[in-house]
């Protein structure tokens, strides 16, 4: 059975700089997401410039509501830059998110979820629509209540992470839930998958999922999938790559630092001794203290 591949939305880590790197490369993954947008104040979506730029590969943009007219709003705007499937977070598990009764903090509230998606399918909305959800937010048994409701809809995917809000990512996932919700309804897998053999291993487990989603695993180690490729040449290659995104897409000296920072923050941990050089880039102020720490961090593996 052909496995597809998908790369979790990560903030600030799988912007489009990064998974145009990524997919030029590395490749083999099917799908990426991109981190969740969400309303400003205004009731209006911010999007960066460059999310007008439609690459030649499967973007899809993820966002942050519990709201049918901002959930209709953001389809409206992507289908007007040309993509075809938009992506509902209801996993996100940090407080700020959870009180506002976002991400896994909607969970808990199956109802306003129904009224929500009862609405976006009722404007038969020329976009696809999945969602990527957490067990529940302090009780696993959210989970059965709100696939009740999923199952009502024509989603494209559903893609569950089975851990609750509160646990945020410490404890493992729970497989045994993860697989009574496999029994009704076609998942996505997605949690703790860091290695080729552990995801054998949720393969062989779940023959009827043909999908797996995978985020900290690939940002830590992108070869993860493709081992017969070397670490520090993809790591090299991307890196340049990544920068010239950046640049070509318009951010500022200050951002790309940011940035940059980022996109060692996981592979750092895939090197003995990394996190220690890690923490030192993480306070450098600017790119040339930067390219110091970068060629110290590459000197690890």
């Amino acid at each position: 059975m052909n496995t597809s591949i998908y790369l979790a939305p990560l903030q600030s880590f799988t912007t489009l700089p990064y998974c145009l790197a990524f997919e030029n490369v590395v490749g083999g993954v099917d799908k990426y997401f991109t981190p969740f947008y969400r309303t400003d104040k205004d009731g209006t979506f911010s999007f960066e410039k460059y999310l007008f730029y439609r690459p030649p590969f499967h973007i899809v943009p993820q966002v942050l509501t519990n709201s049918a007219g901002e959930l209709i709003l953001f389809a409206n705007n992507m289908q007007e830059r040309g993509f075809e499937e938009i992506n509902l977070n209801l996993g996100c598990p940090f407080p700020m998110v959870v009180n506002r009764k976002l991400g896994s903090g909607l969970l808990p509230f199956p109802n306003r979820l129904d009224t929500m998606l009862s609405v976006f399918f009722n404007e038969n909305m020329p976009v696809k629509l999945s969602v990527k959800l957490r067990l529940g937010l302090k009780d696993k048994e959210d989970i059965y209540r709100v696939m009740n409701v999923l199952n009502q809809y024509p989603l494209e995917e559903i893609i569950i992470h089975p851990r609750l809000g509160i646990q945020q990512y410490s404890g493992k996932p729970d497989w045994d839930i993860f697989a009574e919700c496999s029994k009704q309804h076609r998942l996505v897998g997605n949690g703790d998958i860091v290695s080729l053999d552990g995801l054998e291993v949720l393969k062989q487990r779940f023959r009827n999922v043909d999908a797996w989603m995978i985020g900290r695993g690939l940002l830590m180690n992108p070869c993860m999938l493709k081992p017969q490729l070397d670490w520090k040449e993809t790591m090299v290659n991307m890196h340049e790559l990544f920068l010239d995104n950046l640049r070509i897409f318009g951010f500022s000296e200050h951002q790309i630092l940011n940035q940059l920072k980022c996109f060692w923050e996981y592979p750092s941990q895939y090197l003995e001794g990394g996190r220690r050089v890690f923490r030192k880039l993480k306070k450098t102020g600017s790119l040339e203290d930067y390219e110091v720490l970068k060629k110290k961090l590459l000197g690890l593996y």
